[in-house]
């Protein structure tokens, strides 16, 4: 049916610019608005479309932002998780109290105890290697 009203519409053009009078002047008119009456049609179409389409993103943008709340609170529980079984491993090294001097040397080293305590450690060590050497050296220099 587009097609014939496409016709239709080339056809009242065609005879009304063949030889334009009065009458043909005001039936082109017509022809016209007919065209227009359907371009404003298809105009509010298109707005209803749009407006439902903007319905649905907002809508799609909550469930988003919902979602989006939910795996945060969840990323939240589960670090509380892994902190609250983080501090299980400092309280096995207080109940073996007697190394207190590795706390100590932890506690310079930075916040990561475990690995900061044998970095501290190691430094140490090689601070007593190195001294222990200089005294070999200089010892083998004054005999």
């Amino acid at each position: 049916m587009a097609e014939d009203d496409d016709d239709f519409i080339m056809e009242e053009f065609e005879w009304a610019l063949k030889d334009p009078t009065e009458e043909k002047l005001r039936q082109l008119g017509e022809v016209v608005s007919i065209i227009t009456g359907k371009i404003v049609d298809a105009i509010g179409q298109l707005e209803n479309r749009i407006s439902s389409l903007e319905e649905n993103v907002s809508s799609m943008d909550s469930r988003i932002s919902s979602l989006s709340s939910r795996a945060s609170s969840v990323a939240a529980e589960s670090a509380a998780e892994v902190g609250s079984s983080t501090p299980s491993p400092p309280t096995s090294p207080s109940v073996g109290a007697a190394p207190g001097p590795a706390p100590a040397s932890a506690g310079g080293g930075g916040p990561p105890s475990g690995g900061g305590g044998g970095m501290t450690m190691m430094g140490e060590l090689k601070a007593l290697l190195a001294a222990r050497r200089k005294k070999v050296e200089g010892g083998d220099k004054q005999a």
